[in-house]
């Protein structure tokens, strides 16, 4: 599972999936929102490493338009207030046959633009184990991990985003959702379907041999 998600230039990200989104489909391409990057994107340090509870940035699509805004990572929905602790991942498999986030797959779909991630090493499970495996792209360009959140107008204690896993075939396991650019942007089409989410997590999210993975040490990400 996810610990941590790298993140630097946000708007490098922001404009991958607007350029991406232009060149595949002229027609119906996505505009940007007027000084929407601007306001709520701002300079980063070079390897930024967010933690759940954290906010990150985020990219969404409203009435044709893309806007960037900041998004804490872990999601508290209402009901579940006070009984457990905020999600910051959702399996595209639950949300897909459960009512309870017909809302939040309808208006909450969003991507974020990073480097990689951390993750517990598959090998050493144990809680005593101080190494994580860091994932990220073979190719340039940032990753596009998908992700489903409430954002309010005006912030509310519910407000919050989880990454969207899926079963990948080959290990059996929840993997995150990852594009890239040219693929990040279907997921924000209004009009896709639930059974077009799941092919297009079969077909086009980002697995081996697409990623690279370095072992770390957490040591490195003590006092961030």
């Amino acid at each position: 599972m996810c610990e941590y998600i790298v993140q630097h230039d946000v708007k490098e990200g922001f404009e991958a999936l607007f350029n991406a989104a232009q060149n595949q489909n002229m027609s119906g391409a996505f505009g940007l929102a007027d000084g929407s990057l601007h306001r709520t994107c701002e300079p980063q340090h070079s390897r930024n490493v967010i933690k759940p509870n954290m906010y990150v940035d985020a990219i969404r699509s409203r009435n044709g338009l893309l806007e960037c805004l900041k998004v804490r990572w872990g999601w508290k929905p209402f009901w579940s207030m006070g009984t457990m602790p905020p999600m910051t991942h959702l399996p595209l498999h639950l949300v897909m046959r459960s009512r309870v986030f017909d809302r939040l797959k309808r208006d909450g779909r969003m991507l974020i633009a990073v480097d990689g991630w951390y993750e517990a090493c598959e090998v050493e499970q144990s809680k005593n184990s101080p190494r994580l495996s860091y994932t990220t792209s073979r190719q340039n360009g940032p990753i596009f991990l998908a992700a489903l959140a409430q954002a309010s107008e005006h912030f509310n204690g519910c407000d919050g985003l989880a990454l969207v896993t899926h079963d990948e075939t080959s290990t059996r396991q929840q993997r995150l959702l990852a594009f890239t650019a040219e693929d990040a942007q279907v997921w924000l089409r209004p009009d896709l379907q639930w059974d077009q989410a799941q092919d297009l997590a079969m077909h086009m999210a980002l697995a081996e041999p697409q990623l690279e993975h370095v072992l770390s040490s957490t040591r490195s990400l003590r006092g961030r």
